[in-house]
């Protein structure tokens, strides 16, 4: 699978640069595709999940308190971002220290799983390309930037 790591600069502040994942030959960013996906059925949520998206670019930093952590495998990192507990909708992301996020697609829950990619899943192997790069030196973040820098194209061949 080929992609790319995309700063979204409307989230992006002083405290963290969040990101996503644009896939080869696509257009849109798997941020992009869920609010697509879900701004109809889920309107209120969609605007709340990119409100706190920009609170934590710009004024509170990536912070435990946003993220229901230890989803999947605890080793992969992937955590989710809702507005409120009793709500549904849920945006996976990836926390890379605490200067950087990447975010990927999302879905109700509990997910519809049937015939369909799971984002949660998508993400984590993404994570586990990111935390490769990461250990090889090809990325690093800076936490006085907070940003990730580097080569955040990903290729089939691990370049």
């Amino acid at each position: 699978m080929n992609y790319e790591i995309i700063e979204l600069q409307q989230f992006s502040g002083k405290r963290a640069g969040i990101y996503s994942v644009m896939i080869a030959d696509d257009d849109l960013t798997l941020f992009d595709h869920f609010v697509k996906e879900h701004v109809r059925e889920h309107a209120v949520e969609i605007k709340s999940i990119t409100q706190y998206l920009s609170y934590i670019g710009n004024r509170y930093g990536v912070q435990n308190r946003f993220f229901k952590m230890k989803r999947g495998r605890s080793a992969d990192g992937v955590c989710a971002l809702f507005d409120h507990p009793e709500k549904k909708l849920r945006l996976y992301c990836y926390r890379v220290g605490a200067a950087a996020l990447i975010i990927g697609g999302g879905m109700p829950r509990p997910g519809r799983r049937n015939g369909i990619v799971v984002p949660e899943k998508l993400l984590a192997r993404i994570s586990r390309d990111i935390s490769h790069k990461i250990r090889t030196g090809d990325i690093y973040w800076s936490a006085q930037d907070a940003r990730l820098w580097g080569n955040l194209i990903f290729t089939t061949d691990g370049k």
